[in-house]
């Protein structure tokens, strides 16, 4: 009866978690990759003028008028910049930096690019220095936005903005894409996908979830149901091990509510991670499980918390140094 107790009292004290303070504010993207592709545009661009920027004298910087709107596959793939500059044999970097600049400038003047593009650094010797704008994100005006699309029948838009808002944790949006799935609004009718994302959307604190999870899931297979538990927690894992701080408690919630019997260890050790990242009502939740614990496992789960949140750690720095900040 004890560990009953207490295992209800965990689940109400995760569902009270304020999970919307932890959304990050920007888009997935691959930036590594983009910033790599933007750098191979430019030495493209480069040679079209004869140049080879590899061949230049060290102290070098080349810089490019970047329409970031127009960043699509297509053009990293294909496109040239229109305005470019470069420097070689330059004194210092900072010096290096501000004649590639001058020379883009002009070339953007030529061109008549004015308020279409900024002439920013591309690359300074061999280095990579592409700082990729981050697009902020107004979580409750972009679900706003959907509801309204929803409302005028306009379900493919909304659909999308959902899905947007779906990946970034939202349990409104998790909620709402769910039941445009199970109920075939803007896209065909999809139970195992309703089911799905009803079930994240109430690990992530949406509690009328469980109303879709309970006509969903009799909808599909016992092994689809399997599968999808499964995919929910591999999912929930990748992004957390990636620096998503919003998934660490969905996620020791997965493990205490999914399986048929609950999985104490791996729950203490998410609410260790999301404890020491400060999140809301974590502590208290920690430390009412552990008693759950078997003693002679606490040692190993605590070391394998403390590995998992220092790779965390290092990720997040890795992105940030990534974006720029």
């Amino acid at each position: 009866m004890k560990g009953y107790l207490v295992h209800c009292i965990i689940i109400n004290l995760l569902f009270s978690c304020n999970l919307f303070g932890q959304i990050p504010n920007i888009e997935n993207r691959n930036k590594e990759k983009i910033k790599s592709a933007i750098l191979e545009t430019y030495y493209r661009s480069m040679s079209k003028w004869d140049i080879s920027f590899q061949d230049l004298l060290e102290n070098k910087s080349g810089a490019a008028c970047i329409e970031w709107n127009k960043m699509s596959s297509t053009f990293l793939s294909n496109g040239i910049f229109d305005a470019l500059g470069y420097s070689q044999n330059v004194p210092n970097k900072k010096a290096s930096q501000i004649a590639a600049i001058s020379g883009c400038n002009k070339m953007k003047q030529y061109y008549e690019l004015e308020g279409k593009c900024e002439c920013e650094v591309i690359v300074v010797n061999s280095n990579n220095e592409v700082i990729i704008p981050i697009k902020e994100i107004d979580i409750d005006k972009d679900f706003d936005k959907g509801v309204a699309f929803f409302k005028s029948e306009k379900y493919e838009e909304a659909l999308e903005i959902f899905k947007k808002l779906s990946d970034l944790g939202d349990s409104r949006s998790q909620y709402n894409f769910s039941f445009m799935h199970l109920k075939g609004y803007g896209v065909t009718q999809n139970f195992s996908l309703a089911y799905y994302w009803a079930l994240s959307s109430k690990l992530y604190g949406e509690t009328k979830s469980k109303l879709i999870i309970n006509e969903s899931r009799y909808k599909i297979s016992k092994d689809e149901k399997a599968d999808l538990d499964n995919q929910l927690k591999e999912n929930l894992e990748k992004i957390a091990l990636e620096g998503a701080v919003n998934s660490f408690i969905p996620l020791a919630k997965w493990y205490m509510t999914v399986p048929k019997k609950a999985d104490y260890n791996n729950t203490y050790k998410w609410l260790s991670i999301a404890t020491a990242f400060n999140l809301n009502n974590a502590k208290e939740a920690r430390d009412k499980i552990s008693s759950l614990l078997d003693e002679k496992d606490l040692i190993d789960i605590q070391e394998e918390a403390k590995e998992s949140y220092n790779n965390i750690k290092n990720n997040i720095t890795a992105k940030k140094k990534l974006d720029g900040d």
